[in-house]
C-alpha cells in the first residue's frame, strides 16, 4: 500500500516537473526571443525608440491638464458603502462646519487660586483685543444669544475683570463648588470638563486643580478667513511667550496641524530632493566607470528621466479615467525610483557580462543579446510588483486603491521604458565610447585613449565572486546564515503578532512642535477628555416624538462611552420656557405641543425671541419658505469619553448609533457624527484589508514567479524570501513602536513588491547557470549580485537623510525602507544563495541563442552540429560538468568542434565554418 502511495507521489512530482518543462521552454523560450528582437530593434533604430518614447509618454500625460488632488477625507479613506458618507452629506447640507478654534492650557500649582485666575483673566483679554482689516475678535466670535462663546472656568463670573480681581480663595471655592448652571449660556456647566488634575477634600469638593482649559470659538466664514488666521497666529505667539502668574501655558488652533505637521512635510521634501541628489551620484559613480569616456553621467540622467516619464505617463493615464490623486501619491516618484535605477542596474550589469564572443557582434547584436539575458529577469520582479499593486488596487479604501493603481500603472510604463528608451540611450552612449568621445562634451574625442586599469575591474562583482560567495558555501557560514534567518524570523513573527491596530494624529505632528507639546498636555492634564460629538435629527414629527427623543437622550447620558454631564440639549430649556409661558391651551397638554404646525411654532418663537433659546439657535434648522416655517432638523452635542485605542474608539461609535437606530425613530432619522468618525471608520476596516491585500498580493506573487520562473522548487524558496522579509519589516515595526494605520498599511503593501526585487533576480539568474550546487550560487551572485545590492542601497539612500525626521510619517518612511532593504538584500544575497546550494534544482535545459534549434531528447551530436548535454561527449571529458562560458574541444568522429556552453556562434575546424550550441 505505502509502496502505491509513493509510487503515485512520484508520478505526480514527476506530471507537475513535465508540465513546469512546458511552460518554462514555452515562456521563458518566448521571452528570450521576444527581448532579443526588442533588444535588436532598438540597437538598430535608437532615436526613433527615444522619439517613440517621449510622444507617447506626452500623449498619456495630456490627463494631466484635468489633475486635481483630493484631500477629502471620506473620498480618500472611508469606504464607498460606508453609512458615514450619506451621514456626512446630510450634515454638511444642512449644518455645514461654520468654525475654528484656539485653545488654550494654562498649568500652576494651583489654578484656582486668585492669581492664576488673573492670570487667565489678563491672557483672555488679550486675546479678545484683536483687530485686522476691519475685523476684530467681537467680529469673528460665535455668538450663543449676545455673547461669544467660550468655554473657560472664567465663565462662572461672565468674564468680569473687576468681579474676578477681588475674589478671594474661598469666593473661588464657594462658586466653583456651587455653580450649575452658566450665566452667560444659560446651559447646564461641569466645571470639572475645564480643570485638570483636580483634587478634591473629604467632602467631595473641589479644593484645587493643575490646569484649566479655555476654549475660544469663531465662525468660519469665507471673507474673514484672513482675519481669522491672523488672530489665531497672534494668540499662538501670545500663548507660547507664557505668563509671569503661570507655570506654563500651552495653545492649539485650527491651523496648527497645518502649520506644523504640513511644515515639517516640507522640510522633509526638500530632504529627499537632496536624497535623489545623493542616489543620481551614487548611480553615476557605480553605473559606468572611473575614466573620461566610459563614465555614464548622461545615461544616469537618462534613467532618472525614464523615471520622471513613467510618472507622468501614469498620472496623466490615471487623471482620464477618474482616478483620485491624494496626499499618499507624493511616495510613489520614490518607489519608481527605487524600482528604475534596480532594472537600470540589472541592464547594464548584463551588458557588462557579455561574453567575448558576443562583444564582438555589431552594437544592434550585443545590445540584443543584453536584452536576452537581463530582459527576463526584469519582467520576473516588473509583472510580480505591477501584480501586486493590482491586487491592492481591489481594497475597499479609496486612497489606498487609487495609489496602488497609480503604482501599478507608473511599474508598467516603467518597465516599457526601462526596456526601449533607456536601452536606446545605453546604444548611443555605446556609440559613443566607441568613437572614443567624452562623456559629458560628446564633441570631443580622443585618440589612442587607453582606459586605466582600475577603471576596469567591477569591484563588487569580483567581491561576490572571490570573497563573499565563497565565504557564503562554507558548510559552518551555511549553518549560521540558517541560524540568523530563523532568529529574526522567530523575534519578529512575534513583532508581527502584537502589531496592534491605532491611530493618533498626534503621532504626525514633529515632536518639538508647540502643537505637539499641547497634545501631551491634554493628555497628561485631561486624560479623560474624548471627542465632541453631535447627534443629528431629520424631517421627523417632533411633537408626537417626544417620549422616543427623551428615552434617546436619557439612555444616551448613562452610555459608558459618553463624559457625564457633557450632553447639551435644546429640549430640557425649551420646556423649561413652554412651562414658563402659562399658556391655558397647553397646560392641558402638560404644556408640551404635540401638534407639529403649533410645536414648529413655538419653537421658532423659543429661539428667535427668547433670551435662552437664542442660546441653541444653532442647534435648530427651519425651513423658512414656507409658511410656517417647518423645523427640519436638529442636534444636541455631548463628548465621548477618552477611549485607549483605536478599537475602543470604534466600540464607543458602535455604542451611540445602536442606541440611535433602536430608539423606535425611522432608519436613519438619527445619527451621531462627528469628523474623527470618518478614521474610525477607516479603522474598522483597515487591518482586515491589510492582511488581505497582504494574503492576495503574496499569492499572486508566488504564481507569477511560479510561472516566470517557471520552476516550482526555485519559486518556492524566492517566495520564502519574499515573506519572511515582510514578516521581519512587520515584527520591526513593532518595536519601533509604530501601529496598524493607513499609513503603515500603504508601507507594507509597498514591501511585497520591494521584497521581490531582492531575491527574484538571483532566483532566476541561478536557473540560467550550469555548475555544481556550490558553484552556482556564487555564479548568480557575481552575474547579478552587484545590481541588487546597488538597487538596494540606492533605495537607502533616497530616504537616509529622513532618519531623524521629526515628522513621525516620514520617519516611518524611513524605518520601513530601511528595514524592507536590510530585510531584502539578506534574504536575497545571503540566505537565498545558501538555500539554493543545498535545495537548489538543475537549470534551464533552453537555449541562449536567439534562433532556438528543435530540442531533441537525449540526442548526441545531430547532424547539424548541436550538443544537446552540457556533458562532454569524448571520452577524455565523459561525465564532466563544465561551467557556462568555456570553451571545450570535442573529438566526434573525424570532426573537432571547438564548444563555447551557453553560446551560440560560429567555431573554426578543419572543416571549416560550423554553427555549434550546447544546452545548459
Amino acid at each position: 500500500m505505502h509502496r502505491k502511495n509513493n509510487s503515485q507521489s512520484v508520478n505526480s512530482v514527476s506530471k507537475c516537473d513535465n508540465c513546469l518543462r512546458v511552460v518554462r521552454h514555452g515562456i521563458i523560450g518566448s521571452l528570450e526571443t521576444g527581448f532579443y528582437h526588442l533588444g535588436h530593434f532598438v540597437g538598430t533604430y535608437p532615436v526613433l525608440t527615444i522619439v517613440l518614447s517621449f510622444i507617447i509618454c506626452a500623449i498619456a500625460s495630456v490627463g494631466m491638464v484635468n489633475f486635481k488632488e483630493t484631500d477629502v477625507t471620506e473620498k480618500l479613506w472611508v469606504p464607498s458603502y460606508s453609512r458615514i458618507q450619506e451621514e456626512k452629506k446630510w450634515m454638511t447640507e444642512n449644518f455645514p462646519p461654520d468654525t475654528r478654534f484656539a485653545n488654550i492650557i494654562a498649568v500652576e500649582n494651583n489654578i484656582l487660586s486668585p492669581r492664576s485666575l488673573s492670570a487667565m483673566m489678563d491672557l483672555y483679554e488679550k486675546a479678545i483685543s484683536f483687530h485686522e482689516n476691519g475685523y476684530s475678535y467681537q467680529h469673528m466670535c460665535l455668538r450663543v444669544g449676545y455673547s461669544c462663546k467660550i468655554n473657560s472656568i472664567l465663565e462662572v463670573w461672565s468674564y468680569n475683570k473687576s468681579l474676578i480681581a477681588q475674589l478671594t480663595y474661598n469666593d473661588i471655592m464657594r462658586d466653583i463648588n456651587t455653580v450649575k448652571y452658566s450665566p452667560l449660556y444659560h446651559n447646564k456647566l461641569d466645571v470639572t470638563t475645564m480643570l485638570g488634575k483636580i483634587k478634591y477634600d473629604r467632602a467631595g469638593q473641589i479644593m484645587a486643580a493643575e490646569a484649566a482649559s479655555m476654549l475660544f470659538l469663531l465662525n468660519d466664514e469665507e471673507e474673514m478667513r484672513p482675519a481669522a488666521l491672523k488672530w489665531e497666529l497672534e494668540v499662538i505667539q501670545l500663548v507660547q511667550k507664557g505668563h509671569a502668574h503661570l507655570q506654563e501655558t500651552y495653545v492649539y488652533a485650527t491651523r496648527s496641524f497645518d502649520d506644523e505637521g504640513y511644515g515639517a512635510v516640507n522640510d522633509d521634501i526638500n530632504l529627499l530632493s537632496v536624497g535623489i541628489c545623493i542616489v543620481l551620484i551614487f548611480v553615476i559613480v557605480t553605473l559606468g566607470r572611473f575614466n573620461l569616456v566610459e563614465h555614464k553621467l548622461l545615461l544616469s540622467l537618462a534613467g532618472l528621466l525614464s523615471v520622471g516619464m513613467s510618472i507622468g505617463f501614469a498620472y496623466g493615464l490615471a487623471t482620464t479615467f477618474g482616478v483620485i490623486y491624494g496626499p499618499v501619491h507624493a511616495i510613489m516618484p520614490f518607489l519608481l525610483l527605487g524600482i528604475g535605477v534596480d532594472d537600470m542596474f540589472v541592464i547594464v550589469e548584463a551588458w557588462k557580462n557579455l561574453t567575448p564572443e558576443e562583444q564582438k557582434l555589431s552594437l544592434p547584436e550585443q545590445v540584443a543579446m543584453t536584452m536576452k539575458h537581463a530582459g527576463v529577469s526584469v519582467t520576473v520582479t516588473s509583472v510580480t510588483d505591477i501584480v501586486a499593486f493590482a491586487i491592492g488596487a481591489s481594497t475597499v479604501i479609496p486612497g489606498l486603491s487609487a495609489f496602488c493603481v497609480d503604482a501599478a500603472l507608473g511599474i508598467l510604463a516603467l518597465f516599457v521604458l526601462q526596456s526601449t528608451f533607456f536601452v536606446a540611450c545605453l546604444t548611443l552612449d555605446q556609440k559613443r565610447i566607441a568613437h572614443q568621445r567624452d562623456a559629458i562634451l560628446c564633441c570631443l574625442a580622443y585618440k589612442n585613449f587607453h582606459p586605466n586599469k582600475c577603471s576596469q575591474k567591477n569591484f563588487l562583482a569580483l567581491a561576490f565572486e572571490k570573497h563573499i560567495g565563497p565565504f557564503l558555501m562554507k558548510f559552518p557560514v551555511k549553518i549560521i546564515v540558517v541560524l540568523v534567518t530563523v532568529s529574526l524570523l522567530g523575534v519578529n513573527v512575534y513583532g508581527f503578532y502584537h502589531l496592534k491596530q491605532d491611530f493618533d494624529l498626534v503621532m504626525y505632528i514633529p515632536s518639538n512642535s508647540y502643537a505637539h507639546k499641547f497634545a501631551k498636555a491634554q493628555e497628561q492634564f485631561f486624560p479623560n477628555r474624548g471627542v465632541d460629538v453631535n447627534v443629528y435629527c431629520g424631517d421627523i414629527h417632533y411633537g408626537s416624538s417626544q417620549k422616543i427623543l427623551n428615552n434617546m437622550l436619557q439612555r444616551i447620558s448613562s452610555d459608558p462611552g459618553v463624559e457625564n454631564g457633557t450632553v447639551i440639549s435644546w429640549f430640557p430649556a425649551f420646556t423649561a420656557w413652554l412651562r414658563s409661558k402659562g399658556d391655558p391651551k397647553l397646560a392641558k397638554y402638560n404644556y408640551y405641543p404635540y401638534d407639529e404646525h403649533e410645536f414648529d411654532t413655538l419653537a421658532l418663537e423659543f429661539v428667535e425671541k427668547s433670551q435662552v433659546g437664542r442660546a441653541f439657535k444653532r442647534f435648530i434648522k427651519f425651513d423658512k419658505t414656507i409658511y410656517p416655517p417647518v423645523l427640519k432638523g436638529m442636534y444636541f452635542s455631548l463628548r465621548h469619553t477618552s477611549q485607549p485605542n483605536s478599537q475602543a474608539e470604534i466600540d464607543a461609535m458602535e455604542g451611540l448609533r445602536e442606541i440611535t437606530d433602536n430608539s423606535g425613530l425611522p432608519a436613519g432619522m438619527c445619527f451621531p457624527y462627528c469628523p474623527q468618525y470618518l478614521t474610525y471608520e477607516t479603522n474598522k476596516v483597515l487591518q482586515v484589508e491589510l492582511y488581505r491585500n497582504l494574503a492576495l498580493a503574496g499569492a499572486c506573487v508566488f504564481f507569477v514567479t511560479l510561472v516566470l520562473i517557471a520552476n516550482i522548487w526555485t519559486s518556492i524558496i524566492v517566495f520564502t524570501c519574499v515573506i519572511f522579509t515582510l514578516v521581519d519589516v512587520a515584527g520591526t515595526m513593532y518595536f519601533w513602536g509604530v501601529t496598524i494605520d493607513t499609513a503603515s498599511s500603504i508601507l507594507l503593501t509597498l514591501c511585497v513588491g520591494l521584497a521581490v526585487d531582492y531575491s527574484a533576480h538571483i532566483g532566476h539568474t541561478f536557473m540560467t547557470v550550469s555548475g555544481s550546487k556550490n558553484e552556482r550560487p556564487v555564479m548568480a551572485l557575481k552575474e547579478i549580485g552587484p545590481a541588487v545590492f546597488n538597487g538596494g542601497f540606492s533605495t537607502f539612500l533616497a530616504f537616509v537623510l529622513l532618519a531623524n525626521s521629526n515628522s513621525y510619517g516620514f520617519a516611518l518612511f524611513f524605518r520601513v525602507f530601511f528595514t524592507v532593504v536590510v530585510f531584502g538584500l539578506f534574504h536575497g544575497l545571503v540566505y537565498l544563495p545558501v538555500v539554493l546550494s543545498w535545495l537548489g534544482p538543475e537549470p534551464y535545459h533552453t537555449s541562449s541563442v536567439h534562433k532556438s534549434p528543435t530540442y531533441q531528447e537525449k540526442s548526441e551530436v545531430a547532424s547539424n552540429g548541436y550538443v544537446e548535454d552540457t556533458k562532454l561527449l569524448d571520452h577524455k571529458n565523459q561525465g564532466r560538468r563544465c561551467t557556462r562560458g568555456k570553451e571545450f574541444s570535442v573529438n566526434q568522429g573525424k570532426q573537432t568542434f571547438r564548444i563555447s556552453l551557453g553560446q551560440g556562434c560560429f567555431y573554426s575546424n578543419q572543416n571549416g565554418c560550423q554553427a555549434v550550441m550546447v544546452y545548459i
